[in-house]
């Protein structure tokens, strides 16, 4: 049976990343890996802008720290006309924030959430991104459809 070398090796990533939390004993490590508040906001409301200004999703220029967004949606080609952030929360190593989108392609509007994490870069993730990474090989498609079966006609 061969092993799957990126599975082994991301397992090794969260046994050392855990290891060194444990190791580093003072302060709440989960707290210390959250941007604080107003760089969240901040880099969001960044990112927000540039999709609606017809940028392409990645690093973000013009944010007063470095940040990074992945949202699928955005690099499918959905156009953002405006965005309005609705709330936000806070809960152990997640920072969320809920933000109505209106589209202009598709037209219509959604509440998502968007995930932000970490302080050099601040990585912003939409939520089914979030979801699939968190998942890996069990996450959402991308298309929505994941494995439904289509009905036939007798």
């Amino acid at each position: 049976m061969q092993v799957n070398h990126k599975k082994r090796a991301l397992a090794m990533l969260a046994v050392s990343a855990s290891l060194l939390l444990a190791a580093s004993g003072c302060g709440d490590a989960r707290s210390e890996a959250l941007p604080s508040d107003e760089s969240a906001r901040t880099a969001l409301e960044a990112a927000l802008s540039s999709w609606r200004d017809g940028k392409k999703p990645g690093p973000i220029a013009g944010a007063s720290t470095s940040a990074e967004i992945h949202d699928s949606r955005w690099s499918l080609g959905d156009r953002l006309a405006s965005y309005e952030i609705l709330g936000e929360e806070k809960n152990g190593a997640e920072m969320k924030f809920n933000v109505r989108l209106t589209l202009s392609q598709p037209a219509g509007v959604r509440e998502v959430q968007y995930y932000v994490l970490g302080r050099d870069p601040v990585m912003i993730f939409r939520d089914e991104d979030y979801a699939r990474n968190i998942n890996m090989d069990n996450g959402p498609s991308l298309n929505g459809g994941g494995n439904a079966r289509k009905r036939r006609s007798r």
